[in-house]
C-alpha cells in the first residue's frame, strides 16, 4: 500500500480489526516520521508490539498444526499403497 495512506486512521481500523501487525508498521512508519516525538504514536507501538508477536506466533503454530496434519494425511496414505501394492503382488504371484 502506498505509503501516502498510512495515516493514525489506517492505524487504527487495522488494530481495532485485529491487524496488529499492520498496525504496528503503520505507526512505526509515523513514530519515524515524528522522530519519535509523539507519545500517542510511541504509546500505540509500544501497545501493539506484543500483540503482532503474540498473534504472529498463534498463527506460525496454526501453519504448523495444518502441517503436521497434513504430513500424518500423507504418511496414511502412503502406507495404505503399500500396503496395497505388497497384497497386490502376492496376488499376482498366486498366479
Amino acid at each position: 500500500m502506498d505509503q501516502a495512506y498510512h495515516t493514525r486512521e489506517l492505524a487504527k481500523a487495522y488494530e481495532t480489526q485485529g491487524y496488529f501487525r499492520q498496525a504496528l508498521d503503520i505507526y512505526t512508519l509515523l513514530n519515524r516520521k515524528c522522530q519519535g516525538n509523539d507519545t500517542d504514536v510511541l504509546a500505540a507501538c509500544r501497545r501493539l508490539e506484543p500483540l503482532a508477536a503474540d498473534q504472529e506466533s498463534s498463527n506460525r503454530q496454526a501453519r504448523l498444526a495444518v502441517l503436521v496434519e497434513d504430513w500424518v494425511t500423507l504418511w496414511r496414505t502412503t502406507h495404505s499403497l503399500t500396503t496395497l501394492d505388497n497384497l497386490l503382488s502376492q496376488v499376482r504371484s498366486r498366479k
